[in-house]
């Protein structure tokens, strides 16, 4: 095999991989929380919903990708976008708008925030009643 051609594999291969990496809703939610800044693995349980076992092997498919790179500090290990090309190649892609609905639309200032107010102004408008009716 000439090396121009095993050059021409292997850059298919590793652009494969980064695409096949952003084929998951649970992936595609943890780099929009990464282009903001550095995690530690443990922070996007909660952030995810999904257990930490299942959040470390989302981590691991997205570092063997080389889309994020990693820092032991301690016991934890903190996670970051790999490279400023990297994190212009995701934002150019759209996910950095990728963030999930919230879980709780009562507390929500951002998605649910129409829905919210719709909600606090029917309780205002049945609490008028309630109070003419009396």
């Amino acid at each position: 095999m000439h090396i121009c051609a095993y050059i021409h594999t292997y850059m298919l291969e590793n652009k494969a991989k980064f695409f096949r990496a952003l084929g998951d809703e649970t992936r595609l939610t943890i780099l929009s929380y990464l282009l903001e800044h550095s995690y530690c693995a443990c922070d996007f349980t909660p952030l995810t919903e999904k257990d930490q076992t299942t959040v470390s092997k989302h981590l691991k498919v997205l570092f063997e990708a080389d889309i994020l790179k990693s820092e032991k500090k301690g016991r934890n290990v903190i996670y970051s976008i790999r490279d400023e090309n990297t994190r212009e190649i995701l934002l150019v892609l759209g996910i950095g708008e990728v963030k999930p609905c919230c879980s709780s639309p009562e507390n929500c200032r951002v998605c649910c925030k129409d829905e919210t107010e719709d909600k606090n102004k029917t309780r205002k408008k049945r609490s008028k009643v309630k109070k003419k009716l009396r």
